[in-house]
C-alpha cells in the first residue's frame, strides 16, 4: 500500500467496532500486513473503527473467536503499529483467545503527530479509552506490551484500575541505552530543532522484518524531541515502589541494544514484585518480530505463566481453505 491510500484509510476509518469486511480499504490493509486471520480460524470475526481517547482518535482492532477462553490486550511499541504485530495476534487467535490492539497515539492508522507526543499520560489514557470502549465482557482481560508499550501500562497503573488477569511485559522500556547522552543531546538540541533523523537499528535477527520495516509506509523516519522530553519526564514521576498490580513476566532479549535492559529489568520488578524473568539468549530489542525459533521459545514460556495464572488455553491451528 501507498502512504496516499493508508491516508484515506485513517480518515475513512468509521467508529469502532465495525465489520472489517465493510470498511473500504481495509482488506487491503489486512493482506499488505498480513492481518488476514478469519480465513483461518473457524468463527473469528474482525472488527475494526475508532475510539476517541482525549484529542485523538485511535485505531482499533478486535479479532473475535466465537469459544474464546480470554481476550488479549496488544500494546505495541515505538514507532510500530497493528501492522507490524501480526505474529502476536495470531499466537493469541492459536491460544483461544480474543485479540485487541490499538495503535498509540502519532502512530499507526491513529491521529496525531508521528512518533510525538507531549506526555505519557496519552499513552496510558490510551488504553483505558480501548478498555472502557473495545473491550468484550464475560471473560478475562489479559495484556502483553512490547517496550513503549510496556511503558503505557505502567502509566495506566498508576491512575486507572487494573483489569489484567495476566501481564507479559517484553523488552520493556524504562530507559533507553546510552541514557545519560541521550538527555544531554534533548537539552542541547531542543531549542534548535524539532526532530532527529531516524537510524534503523538491526533489532532482530528476523532479516525479512528488518528489510520490511525499512520500506513500510507508516514508520515515521525522525525521532521527535517532544517525545524524548516526555520520556525524561515520565521518568522523573516514576514510583520507586510496587505499583499494587501483581505480577508479571518479563521477557528480555539478551542482545537489545535498544533499552538499557540491566538497569530496566530491576526498576520493572519494583514495580511489579515477585515477576518471573525469562531471558531470551540470542534476541534483539524487537521480540514482537524475531525468528520463528526465538518466538516459539518464550511463546512456550508465556503459555506456561498464563497457566499458572488461572487462564485456559484452547490451542489450535491456522487452517486457512485450500
Amino acid at each position: 500500500m501507498t502512504s496516499e491510500q493508508l491516508a484515506g484509510l485513517r480518515d475513512a476509518l468509521p467508529p469502532f467496532p465495525t465489520a472489517a469486511e465493510t470498511v473500504q480499504g481495509l482488506s487491503d490493509y489486512c493482506q499488505f500486513y498480513r492481518l488476514d486471520f478469519t480465513a483461518g480460524y473457524p468463527g473469528c470475526e474482525h472488527f475494526a473503527g475508532t475510539v476517541a481517547s482525549g484529542p485523538h482518535r485511535l485505531a482499533v482492532h478486535r479479532w473475535q473467536l466465537p469459544d474464546a477462553t480470554a481476550t488479549l490486550l496488544l500494546v505495541h511499541g515505538y514507532y510500530d503499529h497493528t501492522g507490524l504485530y501480526g505474529k502476536l495476534v495470531e499466537y493469541g487467535l492459536s491460544r483461544g483467545f480474543n485479540v485487541l490492539i490499538f495503535d498509540l497515539p502519532g502512530h499507526g492508522l491513529s491521529s496525531g503527530e508521528p512518533a510525538a507526543i507531549d506526555e505519557f499520560t496519552a499513552y496510558g489514557r490510551s488504553i483505558a479509552s480501548v478498555v472502557s470502549q473495545a473491550s468484550t465482557a464475560g471473560e478475562p482481560l489479559w495484556a502483553m506490551a512490547q517496550s513503549t508499550g510496556c511503558a503505557a501500562l505502567v502509566e495506566f497503573a498508576q491512575i486507572h484500575p487494573w483489569p489484567f488477569a495476566a501481564t507479559v511485559l517484553l523488552a520493556p522500556l524504562v530507559r533507553p541505552v546510552s541514557w545519560m547522552k541521550v538527555r544531554l543531546g534533548h537539552m542541547l538540541l531542543r531549542h534548535f530543532t524539532d526532530t532527529l533523523r531516524r537510524e534503523f537499528n538491526e533489532n532482530s535477527s528476523d532479516r525479512e522484518f528488518l528489510a520490511f520495516i525499512q520500506a513500510d509506509p507508516l514508520q515515521a523516519r525522525h525521532i521527535s524531541m517532544r517525545w524524548v522530553g516526555a520520556l525524561r519526564r515520565w521518568l522523573k514521576s516514576l514510583p520507586e515502589g510496587n505499583l499494587g498490580v501483581g505480577q508479571a513476566l518479563v521477557v528480555q532479549g539478551d542482545t537489545d541494544g535498544t533499552v538499557d535492559w540491566r538497569y530496566n529489568i530491576n526498576v520493572i520488578i519494583g514495580l511489579f514484585p515477585d515477576s518471573r524473568v525469562e531471558y531470551v539468549a540470542g534476541a534483539g530489542h524487537q521480540l514482537a518480530n524475531e525468528s520463528h525459533s526465538l518466538r516459539q521459545h518464550y511463546f512456550h514460556g508465556i503459555d506456561d505463566y498464563l497457566r499458572g495464572q488461572g487462564l485456559e488455553l484452547s490451542l489450535r491451528d491456522n487452517n486457512p481453505p485450500s
